[in-house]
């Protein structure tokens, strides 16, 4: 039998339109009637106006959950992505730590529980983030972004376990014929399920009380309407909101009757990645630098997917005789091309992988170049230089003569890089460009592979 597990998740963020908490308290009530746990992911400014409105019953229940984290503010201009689009890595994430902790404290300590994902607000993806989400003890991404993709299945990156753009995210929509279509689309998840699979469902309380986005009324296009101007967005009658909980108790009810369905949050996913934390043997890392062609590339065996940075790392220390244990580096700050004046041996190579590293919020980040001698060294060309000297049985004192400029980045074709930022969200202005944003998006695909399950 199939084992299927489901994500139920919310975006809980409308802290303008008051209606909007009822809904979250209908939500609440119905899933504790159907014996379901849910991820929430609640923004910061959203859990205190629940306190300053003195909604302690919902507050309450949230107990009965999974809370994530979901920005301090939204959609407020700068968002974001606004804010750190012409930043660098490593101080766009000490700039995002900066705007971020707040929130990040307030829905800690209002929900009494700590925070076990973390999703963007609408098309609001930033890669800054990820070291501030590793710092914070988040380890799970869970949104629905397709900026990044690996045969829309769940992957690694930034060091965080990244549920987003599964091929099996779906939703009831609550039309005529809505529960038909989703129970339909259910079932042919199920029908086309691998031996372990998750299904996304996601809505936004929101949704169940209003007929727009509270953002889409204040902050569309780039607009910032002045707090004391803000506007709630247009509500439903509460016999509407009443059937689309009703529909959607009647989905949920289906989908918990399927053989091997169980609900699941996104913390509980970690129970089932498969992570094999004993050292490498000498002839796999002669296997992984027989198999590197072209470019640093993620490496998947059987019970070990490995990263192009971790690959780097094993590479250095087969050379220098250490222990064949993995570590992740963050992609560098930029690109440079290498200066290359001398032969190196590998042993030098090898030295200066383990030796040299910039930081990131403390965790070690791959420089731009390593310096070897005269030489300056780009973290591609002593990837392949390792590759094909350890393929080679190279010894470590041997020159080597180093073929420069002919690697590429592979993982880096998992990256949507003609991405449409103001297509993606309509609180963006129709000018928004964020080039940069996607080129840090390549360069930290050396922390990217897939995730294998047990």
């Amino acid at each position: 039998m199939k084992n299927i597990k489901v994500l139920l998740w919310y975006d809980v963020e409308d802290f303008i339109t008051p209606e909007a908490d009822d809904a979250l308290l209908a939500l609440l009530d119905m899933m504790h009637e159907l014996g379901i746990r849910s991820s929430l992911k609640i923004v910061g400014e959203k859990i205190r106006v629940l306190q300053q409105r003195g909604r302690s019953d919902i507050i309450t229940k949230l107990a009965d959950h999974e809370i994530g984290y979901h920005t301090e503010s939204h959609s407020i201009h700068p968002t974001q992505l606004e804010y750190l689009k012409d930043m660098g890595f490593a101080k766009g994430a000490e700039e995002w730590e900066r705007n971020e902790k707040k929130g990040f404290e307030s829905v800690q300590s209002l929900t009494g529980q700590f925070p076990a994902c973390y999703g963007q607000p609408g098309g609001s993806w930033v890669p800054q983030a990820f070291p501030v989400l590793k710092k914070w003890g988040i380890h799970t991404y869970l949104d629905s972004h397709d900026l990044i993709s690996i045969e829309e299945k769940p992957f690694w990156y930034g060091s965080l376990l990244n549920l987003t753009h599964l091929w099996s995210t779906m939703r009831l929509e609550f039309v005529d014929g809505g529960l038909e279509a989703a129970q339909k689309e259910f079932d042919s998840f199920c029908e086309r399920a691998e031996a372990f699979q998750l299904v996304s469902i996601y809505y936004h309380p929101c949704e169940f009380a209003c007929t727009e986005f509270w953002d889409g009324v204040n902050f569309n296009k780039g607009r910032n309407t002045p707090r004391n101007q803000w506007r709630p967005a247009k509500v439903r009658s509460k016999e509407e909101m009443k059937r689309r909980v009703a529909l959607l108790v009647r989905f949920l009810r289906y989908t918990m009757q399927k053989p091997g369905v169980e609900y699941i949050t996104a913390r509980q996913v970690m129970r089932y990645v498969k992570a094999d934390p004993s050292p490498l043997t000498r002839r796999d890392i002669l296997e992984i630098a027989g198999r590197v062609s072209g470019g640093p590339d993620y490496d998947v065996a059987e019970h070990r997917s490995l990263c192009a940075s971790e690959i780097l790392s094993l590479f250095s220390r087969f050379v220098l005789g250490r222990q064949l244990t993995p570590e992740c580096f963050y992609g560098p700050e930029c690109e440079s091309a290498s200066y290359y004046v001398q032969p190196v041996t590998l042993q030098q190579l090898a030295r200066a992988v383990a030796e040299q590293s910039e930081r990131v919020l403390g965790y070690k980040q791959l420089p731009v170049l390593y310096y070897v001698g005269e030489n300056r060294l780009n973290p591609l060309d002593v990837f392949m230089a390792l590759a094909r000297a350890i393929s080679n049985n190279k010894e470590s004192r041997e020159l080597l003569d180093l073929q420069i400029g002919r690697a590429k980045l592979l993982p880096a074709r998992h990256v949507n890089t003609d991405y449409n930022w103001a297509k993606g969200w309509d609180i963006f202005p129709d000018t928004l460009e964020a080039p940069e944003i996607v080129r840090h998006a390549v360069r930290q695909t050396w922390t990217l592979k897939p995730v294998l399950w047990i």
